[in-house]
């Protein structure tokens, strides 16, 4: 009998291409799955970190009768800037905000550890931006603040337990959110 016509075992190459394009396939939707998961992810973190932020500002505003008060634009968390942290135009109309130790000694007479958001750097205008920080209402000192904060995404920025308003603005994949605390008596 000739070797050729013996029955040959193995794959086609037909077969073999058509299960490399289905493994092609399933790990793109798996890569694009990830991304997108990750980045709800860490829009949680932000989200959850706010909102203790808010709480603690309630607290502080109960025992003192006003927001805390500084000068600049406090990040929230322990990193050393948020907001705008690269570029030289503003996205969104943000500037750069940093670190402020007194501002978290004053959080953490409410809260023992401060809250971390997201330091996820998101594409703005052709700026990056991250996290969340802190603005007092000059006009009223001590007596309006907000909180504004940075998610990826086309998002919607849901109102949160404790703030009187929120807005939104959206560029590229940055939607920031602007949440207004109650304005105090």
């Amino acid at each position: 009998m000739n070797w050729w016509a013996q029955k040959q075992k193995g794959f086609t190459i037909v077969e073999l291409l058509i299960v490399i394009v289905v493994i092609a396939i399933l790990a793109a939707i798996s890569v694009v799955a990830y991304n997108g998961i990750q980045a709800r992810s860490e829009n949680t973190k932000t989200i959850q970190a706010v909102s203790q932020y808010i709480k603690a500002f309630h607290g502080y505003a109960a025992v003192n009768d006003t927001y805390p008060v500084e000068t600049g634009y406090p990040c929230l968390g322990t990193v050393a800037t948020c907001g705008q942290v690269s570029g030289a135009t503003y996205c969104l109309g943000s500037g750069t905000a940093s670190n402020n130790a007194s501002f978290d000694g004053k959080v953490k007479t409410i809260l023992t550890a401060l809250p971390e958001p997201s330091v996820q750097k998101m594409n703005c205008g052709g700026v990056l931006a991250s996290g969340a920080y802190y603005v007092k209402n000059d006009a009223s000192v001590g007596k309006g603040a907000q909180v504004i904060y940075f998610l990826r995404g086309d998002q919607p920025c849901d109102k949160l337990s404790g703030v009187a308003w929120v807005t939104r603005m959206q560029l590229d994949d940055t939607t920031r959110c602007y949440a207004g605390l109650p304005t105090l008596p």
